[in-house]
Parts: C-alpha cells; sequence; structure tokens
C-alpha cells in the first residue's frame, strides 16, 4: 500500500545558471511541478510515493519519467501524451533567491491528464492523496483531479492540498479563486502561503484568516508558510508559530513543496489522528518540515534537490544556536524557554515575591496565553516554577492580578487567608465570532505552588465590549471594599466588590484624557507620598498598545490626581501626557500587590519589550524578557507631581568588583576610555556639561556594535542610539535614536547605567528620566568610553561595577 499519491503537474524547470561568454542569460534543466515534488521529499525520507501525471512524448518527458524513478517515486501513473508537449516553466531568481516564473503550458501535456488515467484502486487504498489546483485550470486534468479527490474522501483517505497559485496559468483571478474554493472543501491539511491566505480570505491577519477557513470548511491542519520566519499553524483548538530556520538561500523552487513533503512524512510516521496531535508533537513535526523546507533554499532545482532525514536532523542540530543564550540576560528576569510578555499578578506573600506572567509555552512567539510564575524573596533572584494558569473552557489567561485575602472575603479559603488571582478569560463570542473578554478568578491554598479556578467564572462581563481586560484588583481601605481597575479600549472603569466574586461599576476615567495612540491597556491604580511633603497623590498607570502609524510603538503613560473610592480625577489638563518611560523597552508595568507597610516601596517591573518588533526579537529558543524592578516615588518638579523611579536596592547585592575615577576632563582629543572585559556592569556618572557640547557615552563591543548614550546641553536632551547596537534588521522599527527632555541641574547631569547582555537601562537624575531599550550586540562589550563633541567635559565622578549573573534554577541562564 502507498503511503501518499501526488497528483497533478510534473514539469521542466529552467533555473538561472549565470551568463554566458557574450553576456547572455545561462539557464539549466530541472525537473520539478509541485506535486511532483512532494512526491520526491517523501521517497527521499522513506515515505512510498507515488505521481499521477502526463507528460509529452518528448526529451523532457523522458527525463522527467527518468528522474521521479530515480529519485524512488513510483511512475505507473505517469503516463505520456502525443497530444501536447512536456510543460516548462522559466524560474527568475532575485538577489534573495526568491522566484517568478514564465510559464509554456498552452496547453502542456499535464493537462491531458484524463480521469480514465486514475488508478483508481491505488487512490483507493493509499493512506494520503496530495493535490494542487494548478491541476484544474484545464479539462481534461480538472476532471481528473476533482475524480480522484472525491474518490479518496470517500474511501476515507486522509486528503493535502496545496493552492500553490500562479495566475499567469489561469483565465482570470476568480476563476483561481472558485477552484481553489473547491478544493478547500476536502482538504483536511492544508498548506498556504501568506499570500495565498490574504488572496482567499481578504485579510492579512493570519490568525483571523485561518480560522475563517478552519471554520467555514472544517479544516483539521492549516499551515500557513512564512517563508525564512518559519509557519504558522491551526489545529482544533491550539495554534502558534514555529520559527524558521535560518540558511543562506540561493534557489528558493521547490521549498514550499519540500516543507509538505515532510510534514506529511511525519504526521504519516506518528500514526496518530490529526486531533489526537498535542502540541509538542505539531511543533516538532513542522520544525522538521521548516528545516527539510530551508534546506532546499541552500541549492539549485526542486525535485533533485530534496533532502534526506539525515540532513534535516544535521540542520536542527546545527541551528540549536550554541548561542542562543548569547542575549540570554544575566540580571534582568527571561523565561526558562519559549515566549513571554506582561507581568501579571505580582504580589508578596509570607516571605516571598510572586512573578506571574504571560506565557506561551509551545513556542518563541505570542499565541495561547498562560500564565507562568516564577519566584523570589529579594526581586533579584528568581526561581523558575511550574505554570500557573491553563487556558480552558473559557478561552485563554491574559492579564490579570494577584492579592492576598486576608479576611477570606471572598469565602474561598475555608477561616483562612489565601492568595485570589483576578484575570481575563480570552476566547471568541460563539454567536457573533467577534473576540470576548471577561473577568475570572482562581486561588491557591498553599503559597501559589498550585491554583483552583472559581467554578461561578466568569465572575464580570461586559456585553458590549470587545476590549474590555487586564483587572488590577486592590483594597481600599477608606470605603472598606476591593477596587477594580481595568481598561475597555479607550478608557478605564472602575468597579468595587465586597467580595471579589461580584462587582459593581463605580466610575470610568480617560475618553479624551492624555495619549490614545493606542489600545489601552494594563492599568493599575495606587497612593504614594509627594516627597516629605505630608501629602499623598494617586497614580493611574495606563499602557497604550502598537499603533503602526506612531514609531514609539508600545509604552507606558501615568496620570496624577486623586481617586475618591469610585474613581480617578485627573490633577492635569487632559492633554497633557506623562510617559513613564522614554526608551523603547518598557511596556504593560505594574506594581506588586501587598508589599508589607513597614517596607514602605510602590515596586514595579513592566515587560522589556515592544509590540513593533516583540515577536521578531532574535534570541533564539525563548522571547521576551522583564525591566529591573523599580521603586517608585512621587516628587514636585517645577509646580508639578512627577514619577521617579529607580532600581530597588536589592539588585546593589549583584556588585562584584569597582573602579572608580574622579575629576577626569575629557575633550574631543583625549577621551575617556575604559576596557572591561564584562558585559553585566552598572555604571554610575556625574559630569559637569557647562563647558562643553553633546557628550556621548559609548558601549562598545570588540567587534563594530556601539551603544551610544548621549546628552546635549543645548536641546536639553537624553538620547540613547542604537543604530549601530549589533544585530538590528529584525524589524526596520528597531535601530535609531530617541530621548527626552532634560535639564542638567547647574549644569551637573547625574547618569546611573545598567548594562545586560540583551539590555541598556539609563536613569537620569535620580530616576526622573528614564530610559529602556533592548540591545542585541553581535559580541560582548568590552569598553566604556566618554567622549565630548567640543569644549570640556568634566567627570566629577565615574565608577564601573561589574555584577554577577542571577543565574535563574530551572532555566537556562546560570552564568
Amino acid at each position: 500500500m502507498l503511503d501518499v499519491i501526488a497528483i497533478g503537474e510534473v514539469l521542466i524547470d529552467f533555473t538561472p545558471a549565470g551568463r554566458s561568454a557574450a553576456g547572455n542569460e545561462q539557464y539549466e534543466c530541472n525537473p520539478g511541478g509541485a506535486p511532483a515534488n512532494v512526491a520526491a521529499a517523501l521517497s527521499r525520507l522513506g515515505a512510498r510515493s507515488a505521481l499521477v501525471s502526463k507528460v509529452g512524448e518528448d526529451q523532457f518527458g523522458s527525463l522527467l519519467h527518468n528522474t521521479l524513478l530515480n529519485n524512488g517515486v513510483d511512475v505507473t501513473g505517469v503516463s505520456v501524451t502525443d497530444e501536447a508537449s512536456t510543460t516548462l516553466a522559466f524560474v527568475h531568481l532575485d538577489e534573495q533567491g526568491d522566484r517568478s516564473f514564465s510559464f509554456f503550458r498552452k496547453p502542456g501535456a499535464d493537462t491531458f491528464l484524463h480521469a480514465k488515467d486514475l488508478p483508481l484502486e491505488r487512490i483507493d487504498s493509499c493512506k494520503t492523496l496530495h493535490y494542487g489546483s494548478l491541476s484544474m485550470t484545464h479539462e481534461p486534468a480538472r476532471t481528473a483531479t476533482r475524480t480522484a479527490v472525491l474518490k479518496a474522501k470517500e474511501a476515507g483517505v486522509l486528503l493535502s492540498f496545496d493552492p500553490n497559485i500562479r495566475f499567469a496559468l489561469w483565465e482570470s483571478t476568480e476563476e483561481a479563486r472558485q477552484h481553489i474554493l473547491w478544493g478547500l472543501n476536502y482538504a483536511d491539511i492544508l498548506k498556504i502561503s501568506e499570500e495565498e491566505l490574504a488572496f482567499i480570505t481578504g485579510t492579512n491577519d493570519i490568525v483571523k484568516g485561518s480560522l475563517a477557513l478552519q471554520q467555514q470548511y472544517d479544516i483539521a491542519l492549516i499551515v500557513v508558510t512564512l517563508a525564512e520566519k518559519g509557519c504558522y499553524y491551526r489545529l482544533a483548538d491550539q495554534d502558534g508559530y514555529v520559527p524558521g530556520v535560518k540558511v543562506k538561500a540561493v534557489d528558493t523552487t521547490g521549498a514550499g513543496d519540500a516543507f509538505l513533503g515532510c510534514l506529511l512524512y511525519k504526521i504519516l510516521d506518528n500514526g496518530s489522528s490529526l486531533q489526537e496531535l498535542t502540541t509538542r508533537q505539531i511543533t516538532s513535526m513542522l520544525s522538521f518540515a521548516n528545516a527539510g523546507g530551508a534546506l532546499v533554499t541552500t541549492r539549485k532545482g526542486a525535485l533533485g534537490s530534496m533532502p534526506t532525514t539525515d540532513e534535516i536532523n544535521r540542520l536542527m542540530e546545527s541551528a540549536k544556536p550554541d548561542n542562543d543564550d548569547r542575549f540570554r540576560p544575566g540580571f534582568h528576569f527571561s523565561p526558562p524557554d519559549n515566549w513571554a510578555n506582561d507581568p501579571n499578578g505580582l504580589v508578596y506573600y509570607e516571605g516571598s515575591y510572586h512573578l506571574f506572567y504571560q506565557y506561551h509555552p509551545y513556542s518563541n512567539k505570542w499565541g495561547p496565553m498562560h500564565w507562568g510564575h516564577a519566584v523570589s524573596e529579594d526581586l533579584v533572584h528568581w526561581e523558575h516554577a511550574p505554570v500557573a494558569l491553563f487556558p480552558d473552557e473559557h478561552g485563554a489567561i491574559f492579564s490579570g492580578c494577584c492579592v492576598v485575602d486576608w479576611n477570606n472575603s471572598s469565602g474561598l479559603f475555608e477561616d483562612s487567608h489565601g492568595l485570589v488571582a483576578i484575570f481575563t478569560h480570552a476566547d471568541t463570542h460563539p454567536e457573533s465570532g467577534q473576540p470576548r473578554q471577561r473577568q475570572s478568578l482562581a486561588y491557591s491554598s498553599d503559597k501559589g505552588h498550585t491554583w483552583q479556578k472559581y467554578d461561578g467564572n466568569p465572575v464580570l462581563s461586559e456585553d458590549d465590549l470587545i476590549d474590555f481586560r487586564d483587572p488590577k484588583v486592590f483594597w481600599h481601605q477608606q470605603s472598606g471594599r476591593w477596587i477594580m481597575a481595568i481598561v475597555a479600549g479607550d478608557h478605564a472603569r472602575f468597579y468595587a466588590s465586597e467580595n471579589l466574586r461580584e462587582w459593581s461599576l463605580t466610575g470610568e476615567f480617560g475618553k479624551g484624557e492624555g495619549s490614545h495612540d493606542g489600545v489601552w491597556e494594563c492599568p493599575d491604580l495606587f497612593q504614594l507620598p509627594v516627597d516629605d511633603a505630608g501629602r499623598s497623590k494617586w497614580v493611574l498607570i495606563i499602557s497604550i498598545g502598537d499603533n503602526p502609524d506612531c514609531p514609539e510603538g508600545s509604552r507606558t503613560q501615568y496620570f496624577i490626581g486623586e481617586f475618591d473610592g469610585k474613581t480617578f480625577i485627573n490633577d492635569n489638563p487632559a492633554d497633557h501626557i506623562l510617559w513613564l518611560d522614554y526608551g523603547r523597552d518598557n511596556y504593560a508595568g505594574v506594581t506588586w500587590s501587598d508589599i508589607p507597610e513597614q517596607d514602605g516601596r510602590r515596586v514595579l517591573i513592566g515587560w522589556m519589550s515592544n509590540w513593533k518588533y516583540a515577536n521578531e526579537t532574535p534570541t533564539g529558543s525563548w522571547r521576551g524578557a522583564m525591566t529591573l524592578p523599580r521603586a517608585l516615588s512621587l516628587t514636585s518638579k517645577d509646580g508639578s507631581v512627577v514619577l521617579t523611579q529607580m532600581p530597588v536596592r536589592e539588585i546593589g547585592q549583584l556588585r562584584k568588583d569597582s573602579l572608580s575615577w574622579k575629576d577626569v576632563t575629557v575633550t574631543p582629543k583625549t577621551p575617556f576610555i575604559q576596557q572591561t572585559n564584562y558585559n553585566l556592569l552598572e555604571i554610575e556618572a556625574e559630569l559637569d556639561v557647562r563647558s562643553g557640547d553633546a557628550v556621548y557615552i559609548h558601549l562598545k563591543s570588540a567587534g563594530q556594535d556601539e551603544i551610544l548614550i548621549g546628552y546635549d546641553p543645548a536641546d536639553k536632551r537624553l538620547f540613547t542610539d542604537r543604530s549601530h547596537s549589533g544585530v538590528t534588521d529584525f524589524h526596520p522599527a528597531f535601530a535609531g535614536r530617541h530621548g527626552a527632555s532634560l535639564a542638567a541641574v547647574n549644569g551637573q547631569l547625574r547618569l546611573q547605567i545598567w548594562l545586560d547582555r540583551n539590555a541598556v537601562e539609563v536613569y537620569a537624575d535620580n530616576g526622573l528620566v528614564v530610559l529602556t531599550d533592548q540591545i542585541f550586540p553581535e559580541a560582548p562589550i568590552e569598553s566604556i568610553g566618554v567622549s565630548a563633541k567640543s569644549g570640556q567635559v568634566v567627570l566629577n565622578s565615574l565608577q564601573i561595577h561589574t555584577l554577577e549573573s542571577i543565574g535563574i534554577p530551572g532555566g537556562r541562564n546560570e552564568a
């Protein structure tokens, strides 16, 4: 019995082969055709494959027949016709190896395949039938293809479909669409490119487009190929991204066919039904397929370039970066593997700080959200804990918070106290098909080790709101009840509860206030004293999502004002915007609940990334890290109250060795340079800038990488420039310079800089201005320099401290 029968075109690809002495472009003859390539890929891997097609009674037809045979493909279903010549395609390659086609198929022999040519008994008994759309461009091949598909469907054979759109071969795009839609009706497995998905569904949103196809056509497995970026899959109620393998591509012809052949091979080898595949199984299969597709691009031609299992395994092994951890931070929190974003559920309880976070445990890109979990006794050294909350019948687990229910107001702890998580359940409304976000509870009686979902979930719904998420709850002493701050697209809402289970709306804030460059997310609301003035103010933190028209991407603002137990009242004019951080990579920051009163601090941590490029950062098998935890304060500045922030004092315990200098004069001809040979650093600098132009701090690697931190006294502007900071080409918005206004007090500039393998955090004027940025230097930073553009700058003092790596147990970032 055959494993796979592929039906459709087999042809000759003429691929570029340099130029003649006269300068004319030359081509070499390579057997190809998508279904034939798939069959060859399967055979190379050890599967029993056959092709059903037709070739011309010419030399090209003989070449194709013999090549298929030599590659182990059963060719008893490949017949010969004298009615037309073998189809030819000329492949044109650009500098990246991407191709376009010119076809000579008017008509081609493959279009003369008749239904009477089909080996129906073999189709009836094979495991999988693979088909594409190009065998349906003309009769009689169209009827032959449809007959084979219907026969296979009737026999319960697994059906694999690849639209493989080539518009030049159709009478019109509408004709192509109609026949592709016919093919979708019968597919169990659909392999489709990004462009093809957009053509068929009318949306560039891969998730929405694939979901629409799955729901409309009941396709068990949909895989969207994303070229070198890998692929996205949708299988039953799970989906996700699987990263590609980076290679030097010379010819991408046949890459998608190799990918599909590898995937079909793995599915057949597994033996389980598609519905039974676990996330780990399908991810492993797609990783293998990505590697197989990548290998084909490293050599010219298609059918003859299909890889073996050993070749794929070797590539996958070599692609496991020995340097996977070269950007793993030394003292910033990062996940053990895969994807992490917003911090959630920050709470201090019985001697431990808990950090929960948005986590996708099966991919290094955003996907179905879980709550990851880590625990610390000092906000510096973390220990990874098992995943705390998993998606369930109510949806994925989006952002939220934790509180200690000291008085068991929830009734969940049997005359004791414990932790309650309040979070957003995210799914799709079964009737409208719109995203739906509702608030739910989970609780823990064993200090956060295990969690129980509340039976009455969800506890808060607003049917008219699509964006309704990220609850932050606290006990409001003055009114004696729980308060929830939550966001609803363009504003914050406030709810009150006696028991954490029943909530009533008390007020709204934000429409027309502050920045609305993106959707509002991740609120926090708390009270802080102002200096030592004996008065307090309320702080409302709001993160705003990425807006393609804003170069800053996602970022965080805050408001200063009052909270009357029902709603927030802004002290400042509605158009007055206060930013938490002027770097590119501090988002969704929230504060810890229940830090003891005797400690007295309000401590915040943020996700150290930006939605503009978060899914693309070059960190390998893991992606996402947190900022340093920061103690927040309020201070009066120029008649207004503003927020300041500095890393928590506990970071100081990481200091190892220190170097210091005093009263060093820097001029354009006499810069200051100090070799460090260590890339985990804390730098403290006090500079006198009264007699100089711009001053620059250079963080340089052994290569050409440089992170530049600068201050221009004339413009009164502090900036970070990561244009040449290392790997920057993964997104056009990453490289560049950005900063904030800052007036040096009496000509004195105080900077504190924390440098990690993947980040630099700059604090000026005791945290009045902060810039947090990811960096990806190709080689470790090995020197610190200070230079002046003109005039002179005096280093009143400079201290460089080397820092220990935190080496999170259970992770992979030990020093």
